[in-house]
C-alpha cells in the first residue's frame, strides 16, 4: 500500500505531502487546480520516463517519494534478488535533474529504470482518464480476457514455444536456400576444383620458377664463366694453384730455417686446399649448366599458366590454394546437407507441434473463461445501470484466407500470444444483434464496461495501489452513484486513489483530499490538503452546487458524507 508521498518542485507544485490512507483515496478541486499532476508525479513512482521539461520554472530539479507498506512477497523476493534490503518497507525517490542527470533511489540505494518499471508496474496501476477507449481497439481484448483467466503462465510459456518454433522455421528455411545456392553453384565449384588440383600448385612455387628461368636464361654466361675461373685456377700453365703449389714447397723449407714462418706455411696450404676446392666446384657447376631451350620453354609455359589462375582468381597462388581448400569443404558440406535438412526438419516438426498444441490448450482455457466472463459482465454491467446489456466474447477467424503454414493454418494465425484472436461484442439495448464494441459503444458505456472489467480482472494482492484519473468522466446522474459503489467495491481489496469531479464519488472517500491553485507573489502555488468530516461536506456541497453553495446543498453533502450511499 501507498503510504505517503513527496513531491516537490514538480510542475506548479513547490511542495506537497500526501498522507494516504487504504480504502477509497479520493482527490477533488477546480479544473486546472493541479489534481492529475499528482497522478503524473505517481506515474514516475510506477516506472514511467519523466522529462526535465516537467520540473517547476526556475528550479533544477524535481523530486518525488513514495513510502510503499506492506510489500507483496514476489516484489520482495525480486528486490532481495537485486540486492536491495526491504524489510516490509519501500521508499522510491526519483530526482529528475535539468542537465539530464536522473537518479532513481530504492531504500536509498541507486536504481536502473528497468527495474523500477517492473516493480512499479507490480505496485501501482494507472488508468488514465482516456483509458476507456482503449476497449476501442479489439487488440486489447485479448489481453483482457488473458487477464481475467489468469494465464500469465501459459501465456510465458507460449512465447517460448513460440520463439522455438520462429528459430526453428529460421534456421530450416536459411540451411534450405544455402543449400539449394550451392547446388545451383556446384557444377562451377567442381570444375573450379578440379582446375586448381589439376594446376598443381604450391606455395613459393612462382618464385622458384622466376629463379630457374633466370639460371636458364643466362645458361651459356655462366657456363663460361665457371670454364674461365677453373682455367685461372687449376688448369692453364700460369694456373694459381699450380704456381702456389710449387711455392709453398720453397716456403717449407724456409720454416725449416726459421719456425716463425710455419703459421704461413699453414695459411698457405689452407688457401691451396680451398682454391683446389672452389676450382672442382666450378668444373662441376660448369658441367651441369647449359643454355637448353626446351627446358626454357616449359619453364615458360608453367609461369603463364600460374600467372592466367592468379588472373582468373584475381588472387595469389597461396590464396588460390587456400580457396580450393574452401570450395572443397563446401561441397562436402553441400553432401552432408541432406542429413543437416532432415535433422532441422525434425526440430521443426517437434517446435511447430508443441507451439500448436499449446496454443490448442490455452485456446480452450480462454473459450471456457469468455464464457464465464460474459455471465460476470453482464451481472456487473446491470449493477451499473444497463440491465438489459448483452455482454460477449468472440473469438474470430479468418476462414477465407489460405493457409501459410506453420504460422497461419485453417483461419487461425499462431503469434507469441497463441492462436486466438478475441473481440468483445455488446448489445446495450434489448431485441438489438450483438455487434463489435468499438462500433456502437457510447462513451458513457465505454467508461462503466472498462470499470466493470477492472472489477473483474484485478484480483486482490495482485496490485496493491490503483490510481484512476477522471474514469467517471462522461457520466453523471444515478450512474454516477453506481460508478462510485463500484470503485468503492474495488477499494475492498485495493488501495484506490481517484481524481474525481462527481460529488457522488467523493462522498464515498475513506479519505479526501482537495487540491487548490493559488498566486503568491506574482507565482501560482498548488496546495494540498487532507480534509476532516466537517470539511469533507463544504467540498461536496461545492461540488454540488458550484460558485455559491446554499443550505440546501450543504444539507445535501451532509447527507451524502454521512451515508457513503
Amino acid at each position: 500500500m501507498l503510504r505517503e508521498i513527496h513531491i516537490k518542485n514538480f510542475a506548479v507544485i513547490d511542495e506537497v505531502v500526501l498522507d494516504l490512507g487504504p480504502g477509497l483515496n479520493i482527490i477533488t478541486g477546480e479544473t486546472g487546480a493541479g489534481k492529475s499532476i499528482i497522478l503524473n508525479a505517481l506515474g514516475l513512482i510506477a516506472g514511467e520516463r519523466g522529462s526535465s521539461d516537467i520540473i517547476r520554472h526556475q528550479e533544477d530539479e524535481a523530486t518525488v517519494e513514495a513510502l510503499f507498506e506492506t510489500l507483496p512477497p514476489a516484489i520482495e523476493s525480486k528486490l532481495h534478488d537485486a540486492g536491495f534490503e526491504t524489510a516490509g518497507e519501500l521508499v522510491i525517490k526519483r530526482i529528475l535533474n535539468r542537465s539530464g542527470k536522473n537518479r532513481i533511489y530504492l531504500n536509498g540505494s541507486l536504481c536502473p529504470l528497468g527495474l523500477l518499471a517492473e516493480v512499479g508496474a507490480s505496485m501501482v496501476h494507472i488508468y488514465g482518464q482516456h483509458e476507456h477507449h482503449t476497449l476501442l481497439q479489439p487488440e486489447t481484448h485479448l489481453i483482457l480476457l488473458d487477464a481475467y483467466a489468469d494465464l500469465a503462465a501459459s501465456t510465458a510459456s507460449m512465447r517460448k514455444h513460440f520463439d522455438a518454433l520462429s528459430n526453428a522455421w529460421e534456421r530450416l528455411n536459411k540451411t534450405r536456400t544455402s543449400i539449394e545456392q550451392r547446388r545451383r553453384e556446384k557444377a562451377l565449384l567442381e570444375a573450379q576444383v578440379e582446375e586448381i588440383a589439376q594446376a598443381r600448385l604450391e606455395a613459393g612455387e612462382e618464385d622458384e620458377l622466376r629463379s630457374d628461368k633466370n639460371i636458364l636464361v643466362h645458361g651459356e654466361k655462366l657456363h663460361q664463366g665457371c670454364r674461365e675461373g677453373e682455367e685461372l685456377l687449376y688448369e692453364s700453365d700460369a694456373a694459381l694453384v699450380s704456381r702456389l703449389g710449387k711455392y709453398a714447397v720453397r716456403l717449407k723449407e724456409l720454416a725449416g730455417i726459421d719456425q716463425n714462418l710455419r703459421p704461413t706455411v699453414d695459411l698457405l696450404e689452407s688457401s691451396l686446399a680451398q682454391l683446389q676446392e672452389a676450382a672442382t666446384q666450378l668444373r662441376r657447376y660448369a658441367e651441369r649448366v647449359h643454355f637448353d631451350p626446351r627446358a626454357l620453354e616449359q619453364l615458360e609455359d608453367r609461369l603463364a599458366e600460374i600467372q592466367r589462375l592468379k588472373r582468373k582468381y584475381n588472387a595469389s597462388v597461396e590464396e588460390i590454394l587456400r580457396m580450393h581448400g574452401e570450395i572443397s569443404e563446401s561441397l562436402a558440406s553441400l553432401e552432408q546437407g541432406e542429413e543437416q535438412i532432415a535433422g532441422l526438419e525434425k526440430a521443426f516438426a517437434e517446435a511447430r507441434r508443441s507451439a500448436w498444441e499449446t496454443a490448442e490448450i490455452i485456446s480452450h482455457e480462454r473459450q471456457r473463461a469468455g464464457k464465464k466472463l460474459k455471465r460476470e459482465m453482464e451481472k456487473e454491467i446491470k449493477s451499473l445501470g444497463m440491465p438489459e446489456t448483452v455482454f460477449e466474447v468472440r473469438f474470430v477467424t479468418q476462414d477465407e484466407k489460405a493457409d501459410a503454414p506453420p504460422f497461419f493454418i485453417a483461419g487461425k494465425k499462431l503469434t507469441e500470444r497463441g492462436m486466438d484472436q478475441v473481440e468483445f461484442y455488446f448489445s446495450p439495448n434489448p431485441g438489438e444483434p450483438v455487434k463489435p464494441l468499438a462500433k456502437i459503444a457510447s462513451g458513457g458505456e465505454l467508461s462503466r464496461l472498462m470499470l466493470a472489467l477492472k472489477a473483474l480482472v484485478l484480483t486482490p494482492g495482485v496490485v496493491s495501489t490503483l490510481l484512476f484519473d477522471e474514469v467517471d468522466a462522461g457520466v453523471g446522474g444515478r450512474v454516477a452513484e453506481i460508478v462510485g459503489k463500484k470503485l468503492k467495491q474495488v477499494a475492498a481489496h485495493h488501495q484506490v486513489i481517484s481524481v474525481t469531479h462527481l460529488p457522488q464519488i467523493a462522498a464515498l472517500a475513506d479519505s479526501h483530499f482537495v487540491v487548490r491553485k493559488e498566486v503568491e507573489k506574482g507565482r501560482t502555488f498548488t496546495r494540498v490538503e487532507r480534509l476532516s468530516e466537517r470539511e469533507r461536506v463544504g467540498e461536496v456541497a461545492r461540488m454540488l452546487g458550484g460558485v455559491k453553495i446554499t443550505d440546501q446543498a450543504r444539507r445535501h453533502a451532509e447527507e451524502m458524507v454521512k451515508n457513503k450511499y
